[in-house]
Formats: C-alpha cells, structure tokens, sequence
C-alpha cells in the first residue's frame, strides 16, 4: 500500500514568526522608570528568574520586533503608557511622546513610598533624575539622593521643612527657566556653595538642619566618607537652593547694570546681606570670593554655559585655606 504523504509546505507566503505571548502578570510602569528597573520587576512579578529568556526566547528564530513592540506584547501595557512613562523608549515613537530635550544619564532609586502605593510590591523601582537639583520626594518628605555608603537609605526630612520647601523652590525655578537652561546652573551654583561652605564660611544655618535629621550612633566613630555625607549634603540644600536663586537673579540683569555691580561690589554687599558670615575671614580670601561671586555670576549669564566653566573652575580650585 503506498504511503500517503501530508500536505506540501507553502512557500509563497511570508513566514514572521512571533515567539512572544503575554505574561500572566502585568506590572504598571512608574513615571520616568529605568527600562531596566521596568524590566526587572516585570519577570519578578511572573516569577521568572532572568527577563531576557522571555525576552529573546530562541536564540536562532529572530524576532521581527524591535524593544518596545516586545515589551508592549509581554507587559499587556499600551503603546502610550510604556512612551510617556519610560524615557528610554520614546524614540521608537516620537509622534506620541517626543524625547526629553535634557537627559542626565544618572538614575536613583525612586520613594519607596511612593513605589507602595503604585504597587511595587517591595521591588526597587529606579527613575531616571531630572538633575543634581531633584532631591526630595515632596509628598512624603523624604530625602532620595544617596551617599556613597547605602546608597539606598532615604532620610526622613518631614522635621526640617526647610528642605523640602527648598525643593518647592527649586521646581519652580526648574518650571520657570526650563529644564535645559536651570540644571546645568543648579550644578555649577552647587558646586560653587560646596565650596563655601568647606571653608567654613557660613554654617550656622546648615549645622542647625543638620542636628535635627542626623542621629549618630554612640558606640561608632563618624565617618566623613560615609552616610553622614549624604546628612551633610541634605542640610545644606536650603542654603544651596536660595544661592543658586540668588546668583540667577544677578544674572538676568543687563550687562551694563552687572559690569557696574562688579565695579562697586554691589553684588557681595547683597550676597553677605542674603548669607550672613559666620566669622570674618582673613584678608585674602574676601578678593577671592568677591571674584568667585563675579565669575559665577557671569558664567550663569552665558550661553551656552560651557564655554564659562573652565576659567570657574580654575578660580575656586586656585585658593587653598
């Protein structure tokens, strides 16, 4: 008896395979998360235990797909809510969420608070910081910015509502001026009032902020390096945010009106009027901070700002107390 054969292949029609499905779970994903961070949570909350499995299934059968037609497929997510919500993405898709014209390139780890309520269920979720001057979670009162031991630990500041009013300040700063424009300045001016405040200059204010959200442990000796870094950085972000409001203002006066002011000394009168010293410094360092102040003010001025930053940066680096 002859063998009967099955039907022949066709080979006329295209063959896309798509190997994906979608997950059991799905996992909402939190304003300006990390691709990564989304990513993680995502295999978590099916249990898996590596998302490129799933991600790249066959590792000889392509996927036609490109990233986020991938992560639209497994997430159960929209094609709006993963652009607007993932930064990284949106340049599959411009049409519906354009790019963001100023990226950092630095991530932290977002209020854990805030990540409760958006149900993270206890996974870190890690966001994508609009700039060194983003610091505080407003709604819960929390520090974010980490140290460089335990990154992750996150100050309660709801005793020290200059901080976050601080931040309030800052964010309509940032609203005002545009993000491209204020966060390049926020830097240097921070830079700037670090240094200050190394010399000791003016402290009054940030050691009174400091004691109230700093509790050293008795039977440990302090170390500069370690978390009281990230306690010292906190308190002295009220005085850094209304210095860097300060030297903004100086700078969006006429030109002619700022070469007067750096004439007469207009500009350090106001500063020392604004941050009153703490003690008198010696005789070299008031020329020192009088041209820091003018330097600053005129490399805020300028646009781009780059061009400004290396004669700055010489002139802070040159004096030594």
């Amino acid at each position: 008896m002859r063998r009967q054969r099955g039907p022949a292949a066709v080979k006329s029609l295209p063959f896309t395979p798509i190997l994906l499905r979608p997950l059991p779970h799905t996992v909402a994903p939190f304003p300006n998360e990390k691709l990564d961070s989304y990513r993680r949570r995502l295999a978590a909350a099916n249990q898996l235990p590596d998302y490129r499995n799933i991600r790249i299934p066959s590792r000889w059968l392509l996927s036609p797909l490109d990233e986020l037609e991938r992560l639209e497929l497994l997430s159960g997510q929209s094609r709006r809510t993963l652009l607007w919500a993932i930064p990284e993405l949106r340049h599959y898709d411009p049409e519906i969420a354009p790019p963001l014209k100023y990226s950092t390139n630095l991530n932290r780890r977002a209020c854990d608070r805030c990540g409760w309520q958006a149900g993270s269920a206890g996974q870190p979720i890690y966001v994508e910081v609009r700039g060194l001057h983003d610091n505080v979670c407003i709604r819960h009162r929390r520090w974010l910015t980490g140290g460089k031991t335990d990154p992750y630990e996150q100050i309660d500041v709801s005793a020290t509502p200059e901080i976050v009013r601080a931040q309030i300040l800052v964010n309509r700063l940032e609203r005002r001026l545009g993000i491209s424009f204020f966060a390049p300045r926020y830097r240097l001016c921070e830079r700037v009032w670090s240094e200050i405040d190394r010399r000791g200059l003016i402290r009054t204010e940030r050691d009174a902020i400091f004691q109230r959200i700093y509790r050293p442990d008795p039977n440990k000796l302090l170390d500069r390096f370690g978390p009281v870094q990230r306690f010292e950085r906190a308190a002295r972000f009220p005085q850094t945010a209304r210095f860097t409001q300060f030297i903004l203002t100086q700078s969006r006066q006429p030109k002619e009106e700022r070469a007067v002011a750096h004439l007469t000394g207009v500009i350090h009168l106001d500063f020392e009027r604004a941050f009153p010293m703490d003690r008198r410094p010696r005789s070299i360092t008031i020329p020192w901070l009088r041209k820091l102040l003018v330097d600053l003010v005129e490399a805020v001025a300028t646009d781009p700002l780059e061009s400004r930053l290396r004669e700055t940066n010489r002139l802070w680096l040159s004096h030594s107390t």
